[in-house]
């Protein structure tokens, strides 16, 4: 007999096959009857596996339990806990490990006190219908962990008498920040329900509230607060939209509503929005203290398998054992290499709705003899679907490699995407990470040296990277930014910061913003009105200032505040002849044109030709590209419609570039040895 705290056990075995948990259990206690035993199982970090609903319900014969469990999930190799109880007071768990191939070992058999965590875990969540959701939603292990405490705190200090309603009873002052791709609020409905049985949740999405095409702008708003019921807890998503019109009349109501303790108020967005709007309404900070703030992780990569083979359990599609574990195998090779790293629900449902259930379909018309299902096979998953493709992230980096030129800026920008992505998987892992996640970036350089194709670039992989929630670039310049009476400068830079949220604000001949000489140049306030929005933490916005080297270097020495807010610099030089005789090829190949060799030479010696007269404001791959199209092209064109009045014309006709077009193109595009047009002169920069 194993004695160990009072748990009197005389054997146990235990076993998985697939989704399935068996074990049996001799105890020395005969009078036991079916629902003497109850237990549920857990993963690491309280996910729930499974519970002994009445589908699982044990068999208990003269002290001898035998139990059988199905769960929606696969029992992965790993590290499990079984909490159960036995009879009236004997309560336990029992520690096991999965291997690989599934073999079972118990590793301990503890009994547990009265409230402590796997108490509460077992005896006061383990059957609830809203828990059961939270316990097994990828991505929520510190809404698992916070429950079980919350509870474990509110149980004792009901027991003690103690009035705790700050901390615990009152249904105020949460944020749940979020990645911006799954939808959080049915982990924050869950979370709820299990923490206020008296109280309601009405969730809302901020971007309702208020309306500028309505006669009244406010009519949303409106309608939250004539239906809300005083004692409900307003859960506000998506609160980016509050840092925009009429969020400063939203957030005043709601917060005089809740001092005089009208509602609760929860937040929930990226940890861009909600920096933002704190930063925007820092009064608000007073209801929502740090200890209450909960991340909404990414899945794990067990976390995604499981989500696998839940959504699997809801198409009624059982595989085989052996499937089972490729389809495994499958999903956690994709999630390694990035290819399904950050799929929502969503995009496994498509997956078995494209990919699966069609092929499965397929077979069973095909071979079936008889209307019965069949098992899933492997030939009906398209496993490549979920692995060795390129990630969106691999993808955007790759475009940047195939950019001609540029090998320091392309490997600087690598390594602060890999030191982003890296940094991403430490907090994963629950290891600190010293990072304000702030990348704005100085570029310099001639017209047509890549800057802004290189910055709608970074806005992509930034947004692969969680970094920016849309990714697009806002390109603007003086003319945009800087108006002509007194105000209209910072209602400009106002507008422009809230459309360019989650994007990349790059503002070209960033150096005519600012004067060195006087305080009345608008331009000056511009620059004075993005100082604050650029040293925000973690602001779901990058800023680039664009102009010539020479001229942004005085530039960052005019504000002393400048030059910290732009960590990052990036100097673009000029192409070369060979580089821009790569451009011009690449152009041609895309579109299917062939030179001939005394083209591709003519074309060589006019490229080189253009930068001996090339003046400060030549180009570059700008001139190539307006060389190539406007300017070959159409010579092209000129020729062809000579010919075809003297013969047919065949295919070869419409891809040959000769020499003659070349020379014809050369002489509309060629750079004057003398500079037409000076760089504009700007106050406080001239020599």
């Amino acid at each position: 007999m194993i004695e160990n705290n009072n748990l009197l056990i005389k054997s146990m075995e235990m076993s998985v096959e697939g989704q399935c948990f068996i074990m049996k259990m001799e105890t020395d206690r005969k009078n036991l009857k079916d629902h003497d035993f109850r237990c549920c199982i857990y993963a690491d970090d309280y996910f729930l596996m499974c519970t002994d609903a009445d589908e699982n319900a044990a068999k208990v014969r003269h002290g001898t339990v035998r139990l059988k469990m199905q769960s929606r999930f696969l029992w992965l190799a790993g590290h499990y806990k079984l909490h159960f109880t036995l009879g009236d007071s004997l309560m336990g768990v029992m520690e096991v490990q999965v291997d690989e191939q599934q073999a079972v070992e118990i590793q301990a058999i503890n009994a547990y006190g009265v409230f402590d965590p796997d108490d509460i875990a077992m005896s006061f969540l383990a059957n609830d219908t809203a828990w059961g959701i939270l316990a097994t939603l990828p991505g929520t292990k510190n809404l698992r962990q916070a429950t079980v405490d919350l509870n474990r705190m509110r149980l004792w200090a009901g027991c003690l008498n103690l009035n705790v309603k700050d901390s615990v009873r009152q249904p105020s002052g949460y944020v749940f920040i979020n990645k911006g791709k799954e939808n959080p609020l049915p982990a924050i409905r869950c979370f709820f329900d299990e923490l206020y049985t008296k109280s309601s949740l009405e969730l809302v999405d901020s971007t309702t509230l208020y309306d500028a095409t309505l006669q009244n702008p406010m009519d949303g708003f409106n309608r939250l607060l004539n239906e809300t019921e005083a004692g409900k807890t307003i859960c506000l998503d998506h609160v980016g939209a509050l840092t925009g019109t009429g969020g400063r009349l939203i957030v005043q109501h709601l917060s005089n509503a809740v001092r005089n303790k009208r509602y609760g108020l929860w937040l929930s967005g990226t940890s861009q929005e909600v920096e933002a709007l704190f930063n925007m309404y820092p009064s608000l900070r007073e209801f929502f203290p740090e200890s209450k703030r909960l991340t909404l992780l990414q899945p794990t990569p067990t976390e995604m398998v499981h989500s696998f083979f839940s959504e699997l359990t809801a198409w009624d599609l059982h595989p085989s054992e052996d499937v089972s574990r490729q389809l495994a195998a499958a999903v956690r090779k994709g999630c390694d290499d990035g290819t399904i790293a950050n799929w929502t629900r969503a995009d496994i449902n498509r997956f078995y709705q494209e990919h699966v259930m069609k092929a499965y379909l397929h077979r069973l018309a095909d071979t079936a003899r008889s209307f019965n299902k069949d098992e899933l096979k492997a030939d009906d998953i398209d496993f490549t679907q979920l692995y060795g493709q390129q990630s969106g992230y691999e993808e955007s980096l790759q475009e940047l490699n195939q950019m001609v030129g540029l090998d320091n800026i392309k490997k600087s920008i690598a390594t602060i995407a890999h030191q982003v992505r890296i940094f991403a998987e430490r907090r994963q892992q629950g290891l600190p990470t010293d990072t304000k996640d702030v990348f704005h970036a100085i570029f310099t350089g001639s017209p047509g040296t890549g800057k802004t194709t290189v910055a709608k670039m970074l806005g992509r992989i930034y947004h692969q990277l969680g970094l920016l929630s849309k990714g697009e670039v806002i390109a603007v310049d003086r003319s945009r930014i800087v108006g002509r009476f007194i105000g209209d400068t910072e209602d400009n830079v106002k507008n422009l910061l809230r459309e360019a949220q989650g994007n990349v604000l790059f503002i070209d001949e960033a150096y005519t913003l600012y004067s060195s000489e006087g305080n009345n140049d608008y331009g000056r306030r511009a620059v004075e009105s993005l100082l604050t929005s650029l040293s925000e933490k973690n602001p779901d916005m990058l800023v680039i200032f664009a102009g010539y080297k020479e001229e942004m270097d005085r530039l960052m020495t005019m504000n002393p505040g400048l030059h910290d807010r732009f960590p990052y610099k990036f100097h673009f030089a000029d192409y070369t002849a060979a580089q821009l005789m790569q451009i011009a090829e690449h152009i041609f190949q895309q579109d299917q044109y062939l030179l001939a060799k005394d083209a591709r030479d003519e074309l060589q010696l006019s490229i080189e030709k253009a930068l001996q007269h090339r003046s400060s404001h030549f180009g570059n791959a700008r001139w190539v590209e307006q060389f190539v199209r406007n300017g070959i092209i159409p010579a092209l064109a000129d020729r062809l419609a000579d010919t075809k009045s003297h013969r047919p014309l065949v295919r070869e006709d419409y891809q040959h570039v000769l020499v003659s077009d070349v020379k014809a193109a050369y002489e509309l595009f060629a750079p004057s040895p003398i500079e037409l047009k000076p760089r504009l002169r700007v106050v406080g920069f001239g020599t």
